[in-house]
C-alpha cells in the first residue's frame, strides 16, 4: 500500500476522510517536562479549546441552499475553559473576513486547517498560530500563510500575518505547525511544514508585529511534493533534557522496491542551538502521533497511530498504535504494538476500522503518567436499537503504568451510542480527532473527541471530562460543541472539528472536482 496523503482539500465530492492525529497538551508530570505549550487564552488560568473547520463558508447566507459565498474558506472557534470546562456560551468565532480576523476570504483557503498554541510573545497568554496552507499570494497560488491571533483579558483578539521565509521553495505553508521550546532558551518557537522538505523554524519568540527572535531553516530526508512534503509535526520533551523535541511526519524520499514512499516519522532532538540531527531516529510510519510519559519514567514517549497498520501479516487492516518509549538518550530500542486484539481492548480488528487514526495522550486520572487516547474513526458498532451503525467511529482509552499502556484493566470504550454520550448515531466518524488537555482546571485531563462527518459534515467536538479517576460521559461538564452553535456558517461541509489546538492537520477529507 502506498501511504501518502494530500493536504487538506475540501469541498462538494465527498470522498474518504482521514484524521490525524494531536500533540498531547495535559497537566502534571505525565506531560513531558518542556513540552508545555499553553493553551489559555484569556490568562485565567484555565487551559482552552481552539477547534478548525477548514471547510467553512463564509459571506453567504446563511440559510441559503445555493453556492453563494466562499466556500473552503476556513475559520476557527475558541471555546474558553473554566470551573465547568468549556460552555458554548464562551467563545470567539474568527474567519479572515471578521473584525477581528487577519484578511479576506477566499475559497478553497483552508484557514483553520493547522492550529498550535504558545506564548510567543511572552505576555502571559498563550496565542493562537492558524494555517491557511491554500492561501494565494501575490504571484504564486496556494503558497500558504500562517497567521498568529494573540491572547488576552477578553481571549483571542486581532492577528498578525508572519513572513513566509521562503516563498518560492514550497507551496502549502502552514500545512503543519507545531510550537515548543527547542532551544531551551525560556522562549517559545514555531515550527512550520509545508510542500517541501524542508523545516521553517521560528525562534526566540514572536513579537507583535510578526518579528521573530530567529530564523532558520533543517531540510529532511522527505519527498517534497504538492501531496507531500511535511504532513504532520508533534512536539514533545522525550529525553527530558528541558528542550522541546519534535517528530516529523511525511513520505520517505527514497522509494521501496515497488517504486512506493513510504510514510516515516522523524525524531529531532532540541538542543541549544535547537532542532539537531544528532541523536535523531526513524521511526515506523503513522500519520497521527502523541507525546508523554506512560510508564511514569520522567521521559516522553511517543504513540504512533498507523490506520493501515495490520494484526499480523495477513490480519485484517484495522490499524494499530505502536509505542515507542523514550530515555535519556532521546527514543529508546523499546516498543509497544496495540491494536485491537491487545489484551482486552474492546471490538474487534477489522478492514478499515482505522484504529490508530488518531491518538492523544493525557493524564486522566492525575496518577503521573499519561493515558493513551486511540481513535477508530470508521468503527461500526450495534445500537440499543438493534440497528448496525457503519462508519460512525469508537475511542478507546488506555491508562499508564509502570509497565506501559495497560492493555488489560481499565479499558474504557466509547461511541455515540455509550450512555451519556451526547448525539445521535451514524456515520460520524467520532473520534477522527483527539485532545487531551485539563479543561476545567481540576489538574486531570479530559477527552476532546472530533466528528468530521457529525451533523451530515457540519462537524463536532465532544467533551468527555475526567470525574477523578476515569473518563466519563456521565458528570458534569459532558458538552457537545458545533460551530453552527458559535457564529459558523453550517450550509456546505464545515467540518468542525477537523483540527484542534496543537492538531495534526486533516488530511484528504474533500477533494474539488
Amino acid at each position: 500500500m502506498q501511504h501518502r496523503y494530500r493536504r487538506a482539500v475540501i469541498a462538494a465530492s465527498v470522498v474518504a476522510a482521514v484524521a490525524g492525529g494531536l500533540l498531547t497538551v495535559a497537566p502534571g508530570a505525565a506531560l513531558a517536562a518542556g513540552s508545555g505549550v499553553p493553551s489559555d487564552f484569556n490568562g485565567d488560568g484555565v487551559q482552552d479549546l481552539a477547534v478548525g473547520a477548514p471547510g467553512t463558508r463564509v459571506g453567504g447566507k446563511v440559510f441559503g441552499k445555493g453556492t453563494d459565498g466562499i466556500f473552503g474558506a476556513g475559520s476557527v472557534v475558541a471555546y474558553y475553559g473554566g470551573a465547568d470546562g468549556v460552555s458554548p456560551a464562551r467563545h470567539t468565532y474568527v474567519d479572515q473576513d471578521k473584525a477581528n480576523g487577519l484578511g479576506s476570504s477566499e475559497a478553497k483557503d483552508l484557514f483553520g486547517a493547522s492550529t498550535a498554541t504558545g506564548d510567543f510573545d511572552a505576555d502571559g497568554f498563550a496565542d493562537l498560530a492558524v494555517s491557511a496552507p491554500h492561501e494565494d499570494v501575490p504571484g504564486d497560488a496556494d503558497n500558504g500563510e500562517v497567521q498568529i491571533l494573540w491572547g488576552s483579558p477578553e481571549g483571542l483578539t486581532g492577528g498578525t500575518v508572519l513572513a513566509d521565509p521562503a516563498p518560492t521553495r514550497h507551496d502549502n505553508f502552514g500545512a503543519a505547525l507545531a510550537a515548543g521550546d527547542f532551544d531551551g532558551d525560556g522562549k517559545t518557537d514555531l515550527v512550520i511544514g509545508s510542500s517541501s522538505d524542508t523545516l521553517d523554524i521560528l525562534s526566540g519568540g514572536i513579537a507583535k508585529d510578526g518579528t521573530p527572535g530567529a530564523v532558520s531553516s533543517r531540510a529532511l530526508p522527505l519527498r517534497g511534493a504538492v501531496d507531500a512534503g511535511i504532513l504532520g509535526l508533534t512536539a514533545g520533551d522525550v529525553n527530558n533534557d528541558g528542550r522541546t523535541d519534535l517528530i516529523v511526519d511525511g513520505l520517505s524520499n527514497k522509494a521501496d522496491a515497488a517504486g512506493v514512499y513510504n510514510n516515516a516519522n522523524y525524531y529531532l532532538p532540541g538542543s541549544a542551538s535547537g532542532l539537531t540531527a544528532v541523536g535523531s531516529k526513524r521511526l515506523s510510519g503513522g500519520e497521527s502521533t502523541a507525546i508523554g510519559d506512560i510508564d511514569g519514567d520522567g521521559f516522553g514517549d511517543i504513540a504512533i497511530g498507523a490506520f493501515w497498520g495490520r494484526t499480523t501479516p495477513d490480519g485484517p487492516i484495522g490499524g494499530r498504535v505502536v509505542v515507542n518509549y523514550g530515555s535519556a538518550k532521546g527514543v529508546s530500542d523499546r516498543t509497544e504494538t496495540i491494536t485491537q486484539e491487545s489484551g482486552n481492548v474492546p471490538g474487534d480488528s477489522e478492514d478499515w476500522d482505522k484504529f490508530g487514526g488518531a491518538v492523544a495522550l493525557g493524564d486522566v486520572d492525575g496518577d503521573g503518567k499519561a493515558d493513551l487516547a486511540v481513535g477508530a474513526q470508521q468503527e461500526d458498532y450495534r445500537g440499543s436499537d438493534g440497528r448496525m451503525y457503519y462508519g460512525a467511529g469508537s475511542v478507546t482509552l488506555l491508562y499508564g503504568s509502570a509497565e506501559g499502556a495497560d492493555t488489560t484493566d481499565r479499558v474504557q470504550y466509547f461511541h455515540q451510542a455509550s450512555p451519556g454520550v451526547p448525539g445521535s448515531w451514524g456515520l460520524h466518524m467520532w473520534g477522527s480527532n483527539l485532545l487531551m488537555n485539563d479543561l476545567n482546571g481540576d489538574h486531570r485531563a479530559d477527552v476532546a473527541v472530533g466528528a468530521v462527518w457529525d451533523d451530515g459534515g457540519d462537524g463536532s467536538v465532544t467533551v468527555l471530562p475526567s470525574d477523578g479517576q476515569k473518563a466519563s460521559a456521565e458528570v458534569t461538564g459532558v458538552v457537545r460543541l458545533r460551530g453552527k452553535e458559535a457564529d459558523m456558517d453550517p450550509v456546505g461541509y464545515p467540518q468542525f472539528g477537523s483540527s484542534l489546538h496543537n492538531s495534526r492537520p486533516l488530511k484528504d477529507i474533500r477533494s474539488w472536482n
